[in-house]
Parts: structure tokens; sequence; C-alpha cells
């Protein structure tokens, strides 16, 4: 049994509904269809499994109608009984009666629990018989004539592959199970019906609570989101504040990012948005004008040559920015990191704000 649910998307084996003795809308198999058809499940089938499955309601009809018709012999001194509240097993029951209101629950429960069917066309008979031949799952010594079984493995293979989707196969058969191991991951055998359910009920509950699950979800992705955020911080546009319009910024490193604080936005099912403060270190040579050292020509009220100084600046600098996180079909196994970017793509420096680390004068020069 896996550990938290990683997919959606689940393949029944015949032999899973015979062991709940196919009781489709009673019990473990009830709460699974009401599973699927609130959509928590999507039920994969084959017509393999629909014809298995007709023909096991069919003969079990029709042997539980001769079974009735025996036990009514072995009891017939209760017929003198009519006040008795189990008299009415005498009441007159046909195989086709039997048979058809057990396939007429099938067809309900297919009706409001298959997502969809896996074409077996997808299992390839070069396939098939290269398994036969080889005798590995479903095949083997003990069962060399697994072909049914081959059939449906295969085609479901396939189909998880074209769709880039896991798949669990719930089967009570070992060699099912076999199959499901070496399939690269695909596909993952589950031998116990109820133990799913559980599963499936327990990620449900985690999903009431949308701003907890998305801030784990948060967690998960925090390294990566620093790193495209450490990124991102060399490519904001940085220039001097307060100065002239020639004064320039150059030579410019951001460093030491960090998330000061985050907030959740929008969460929902399959999705969240989240706000973050982050703060950095800039350090940067700031070009700047210096008019103590300039000459002014008081007559024609202009400066006739102009110097220039230089002050590489540490500045702390704190901006705003945005992550979005996917998980489809609410799964923390499905968890992406959508989007991460930086509110600002310009920011002015101070250089009269930070620490000034190193300080240059440059030669008079014309204006």
């Amino acid at each position: 049994m896996p550990e938290e649910l990683e997919t959606r998307y689940v393949f029944v084996d015949t032999s899973m509904y015979e062991s709940k003795n196919f009781q489709f809308h009673q019990h473990a198999l009830g709460r699974f269809k009401d599973l699927c058809s609130e959509h928590k499940l999507y039920l994969l089938t084959s017509p393999v499994i629909d014809g298995e499955i007709i023909s096991h309601l069919t003969e079990k009809a029709h042997e539980a109608a001769k079974h009735v018709k025996e036990f009514k012999k072995t009891i017939k001194i209760l017929r003198n009984l009519p006040e008795l509240k189990h008299h009415g097993v005498f009441e007159e029951l046909t195989k086709k009666e039997a048979e058809d209101l057990l396939l007429e629950k099938y067809t309900e429960f297919k009706s409001e629990a298959v997502y969809e069917w896996v074409d077996v066309d997808l299992a390839k008979p070069s396939v098939v018989t290269e398994h036969y031949f080889n005798k590995t799952p479903p095949f083997s010594d003990k069962k060399p004539y697994e072909f049914p079984d081959a059939l449906i493995l295969i085609s479901l293979l396939e189909w998880a592959k074209q769709k880039n989707i896991r798949v669990y196969v719930l089967s009570k058969d070992g060699d099912m199970e076999s199959f499901c191991n070496s399939s690269g991951g695909w596909l993952e055998a589950v031998l116990d019906l109820d133990g799913f359910i559980s599963l499936v009920l327990n990620n449900e509950e985690e999903l009431k609570d949308s701003a907890k699950f998305s801030t784990e979800r948060f967690g998960e992705c925090l390294d990566e989101i620093k790193r495209i955020l450490e990124e991102s911080i060399s490519d904001i546009e940085y220039s001097t504040s307060g100065y002239d319009i020639d004064d320039e910024v150059t030579d410019v490193d951001a460093f030491d990012l960090e998330i000061v604080d985050s907030n959740i936005i929008k969460a929902d099912r399959e999705y969240a948005e989240f706000s973050l403060t982050v703060k950095f270190t800039v350090e940067a040579w700031h070009s700047l004008t210096d008019y103590d050292r300039s000459i002014w020509d008081s007559e024609d009220k202009k400066y006739i040559f102009t110097a220039q100084t230089s002050r590489k600046v540490r500045d702390t600098v704190t901006c705003k920015a945005y992550a979005w996180i996917d998980f489809e079909d609410g799964l923390p196994a499905n968890t992406v990191l959508n989007e991460v970017y930086i509110e600002d793509s310009y920011v002015e420096l101070d250089p009269d704000e930070g620490e000034i680390i190193d300080y240059q004068e440059h030669e008079i020069f014309d204006e």
C-alpha cells in the first residue's frame, strides 16, 4: 500500500470485485463507486474485465437460483408457517430473474463509476507473445495461458505511457502484481481495497484545510523558489536615486537573498498563489557628479568643468515577489512550481543611505 496518494487513476481487476462479492453499491465497493462518481478517483476498465464480470455474474446467478430451489425442498415443512418473516424464501426465483437483477446493478455501477475504457487493441500481439514465450508475468509455469490478463495489463501499460499517467491496479492476483512491479513505475499494484479507500479519504481530509496543504507544498518548493529569485535579482535594472540623470550605477552584484515573509493569497484543490517579501544585498559602483570639485562660471551661470566621484555602496533592498504552485488533482506527488517572479523590475539605490565600502575621485573633465 502506498504511503500517500500519488495518482487518482485506478484500474480494478475482476479478482478484486469478486473478493468483495460484487457488491457494487454496498460496503467497500459502494464507497469506491461514490469516490469515482465524485471524481475523486478516475476508474479505468477494459472490455476484457467487462466480459469476465458479466460471465461471473451470470454463472453465479444461475448457481444461486439452483441452490435456492434445492434449499426450498430441504425446508419445505416451513411452508406451513406463512407467519414467519422468512416465508418469502418460497417465492419463485428464476435463473433469468437473478441474472437480470445482478447485471442491472453492474450496469448502474459502470454508468456511475467508469471514467474511461482502455482499448485492448493497445496491446501489440508481438508484446503479448513475447511475454508468453518468455513466461514473464502475467504468464508463469503455473499459469501458462493467461492471455486475458496479458491483454488487460499490456494495453493498460501502453495507455499509461501514452497519457503519461501512473495507474493503481487493484487486484488480488499475484501475477498481476508481478507485472506491475516490472512496469517501470507506470503501474502500481494495490492488494487492499479498504486500505486504498482510506488513503483517498485521508487525502480529501488534508485538502479541506487548503491553507495548510498549500503551505506544505510551498515548503517542498522553497529551495527552487529561492534559486529562481536569486537569479532574478541579477536581472533587475538598478539606478541611482536623487542625483543627476547622467549619474550611473555599474558593476552591480546582488546576493544574500532571503525570504522574510510569505502569505497565501489564493488556494484551491489544484493551485496556490503566494505573496513573498524578499530582502537581499546589493553592492554597486555609483558614478556621481561632484559639484564641490566642479568649476562654476558665475557670469554664464553654468559649470565650465564638472568633476566625477565614484562610490562603491552596499545597500539592503526589499521587494515583493510572487510564486504560483500547481498540484494537479490535489496530490502532493503532482506538486510543480509554475512561476516565480519579483514584482520590481526597476530599483533605485540611494548612495547616501547604504554603506560606502570604496571611493574614487576622478579627474575634472569638460561638461
